[in-house]
């Protein structure tokens, strides 16, 4: 059994999540453009620490962003697992998601200037039906992460700023799927009657007798990982503005623990089996494991040019790692033994986005823009726990300066997102079912933002 049982472990292939820009309610309305070139308000930090050299006063700012995620599987021709049902398409994996965000920076003097900043830069949120076509293969994915970010910037001369940041962030995962529990006593006993022990007439009726068995498995675990950022701020002329930016990698090893769930046996053959690998040392017995990743790092070039006195043009162009990530080896912490190994082969990526806004009047700015967002998932290795697909941005937004000191901005986005094939097995789809069909995803993002200034 030993060879064959790992495949019932998690695929947890890409549950490295994807990189959330949503820290700007300001900048969401331009679709993310001249991200590293801004510092209109201290949001600026997270994309191009240099930026809060521009900020003349001291200021805190709080963002609430909520991600409504449209996610849904339409089955072809799907093949159940060893033993089991089929199944359903899983409903909307998706649904909505909060994420708040927090800055505060000052001006130390006329050249140097100081922030901090709270935010998510990753995470993933996906929970299926439990009784889905998929369900051996991913219920439930959430990954989450905090990042602590202080930065320090220096204005060098009248149009260059320097800035760099230093990144604390924790990392919180868990899951889950449901487990073979029929294939794994198949496989026990295949292995009994090679053994002589039964006969090997006897296995398809046993194999019968221990039908629609499944459990669950819940991997989680966490860890905290140090990373940095910097930023150089070219002020060309007071029409033109370049900001160059780049966040490090960030290395983890969560540790955690895989616990299941498993069902009631009756027939006494199989009762054994599963007992036997459940058993402290066996294939599915609880315990520690741990998980090495490496989240990817990031370079953003952005522009900022003023195109008369009420219009500003913004572009961004932003490369991302995720050829960081591999492959993923799932490994009992107490023994070393791996439980699953699974190849990712992640491609970087690069994204580009166009932005204007507009200044209606002194108070109230109109904010609109697009973007082409490549995503590095390869067709060959797309699961359903992140079923990834290039997007494409449309986004408006708007800016209120309810006072001298308070300024409100407001954004929203849609993100299209094309249709994508799910053909996947996770190794062996006797245990895991085969998913063969059509994954249809959308997201939509709203953003409040408040600044008040000192």
């Amino acid at each position: 059994m030993a060879s064959a049982l790992p495949l019932l472990l998690p695929v947890v292939g890409h549950t490295a999540g994807f990189a959330l820009l949503e820290q700007s309610a300001s900048r969401l309305g331009n679709a993310f453009s001249g991200t590293a070139a801004t510092a209109e308000d201290a949001t600026a930090m997270f994309f191009n620490p240099a930026a809060l050299t521009r900020l003349d006063t001291p200021q805190v700012v709080a963002v609430a962003s909520g991600i409504y995620v449209s996610s849904e599987f339409r089955d072809s021709a799907s093949t159940p697992a060893l033993g089991q049902p089929l199944g359903g398409d899983g409903g909307n994996a998706g649904g909505w998601n909060f994420l708040p965000s927090a800055y505060v920076s000052t001006p130390l003097g006329e050249r140097l200037a100081l922030g901090f900043g709270v935010n998510v830069p990753f995470g993933l949120e996906l929970d299926y039906d439990d009784d889905w076509i998929g369900r051996f293969q991913a219920l439930r994915s959430s990954i989450e992460t905090v990042n602590l970010n202080p930065a320090l910037a220096w204005r060098i001369g009248e149009r260059l700023s320097i800035g760099v940041g230093v990144n604390h962030q924790y990392i919180d995962a868990e899951l889950s799927n449901a487990v073979n529990y029929t294939a794994a006593i198949a496989q026990g006993l295949q292995q009994l009657a090679a053994a002589g022990q039964i006969p090997a007439a006897a296995v398809p009726g046993l194999v019968a007798a221990n039908g629609a068995l499944q459990g669950r498995v819940v991997v989680s675990g966490d860890d905290w990982a140090w990373g940095y950022n910097l930023g150089v701020l070219f002020e060309l002329s007071d029409a033109t503005t370049i900001g160059l930016s780049y966040r490090s990698t960030l290395k983890y090893t969560v540790t955690g623990t895989a616990a299941f769930t498993r069902p009631q046996v009756a027939e006494p053959i199989g009762a054994g089996i599963v007992a036997l690998a459940s058993a402290p040392g066996g294939p599915l017995a609880d315990g520690p494991v741990q998980v090495d990743l490496e989240l990817p790092d990031m370079a953003i070039l952005s522009l900022r040019q003023a195109l008369g006195a009420r219009v500003e043009l913004l572009a961004d162009i932003a490369w991302t790692g995720w050829s960081s990530i591999q492959e993923l080896d799932i490994v009992r912490s107490d023994t070393g033994e791996t439980l699953s190994l699974t190849p990712e082969h992640w491609d970087d990526t690069w994204r580009f986005a166009l932005g204007l806004s507009y200044e209606l009047r002194p108070d109230l700015r109109l904010r609109g823009g697009v973007a082409y967002d490549e995503a590095p998932v390869p067709g060959a290795t797309r699961t359903p726990r992140l079923p990834d697909a290039d997007r494409r941005w449309l986004a408006i937004g708007a800016q209120w300066r309810a006072t001298d000191a308070l300024t409100l901005d407001f954004g929203y986005a849609h993100l299209f997102q094309r249709n994508v094939r799910l053909e996947q097995d996770a190794g062996n789809a006797a245990v895991n079912a085969m998913l063969d069909g059509t994954q249809r995803s959308s997201v939509d993002i709203v953003a409040l933002q408040a600044a008040v200034r000192f």
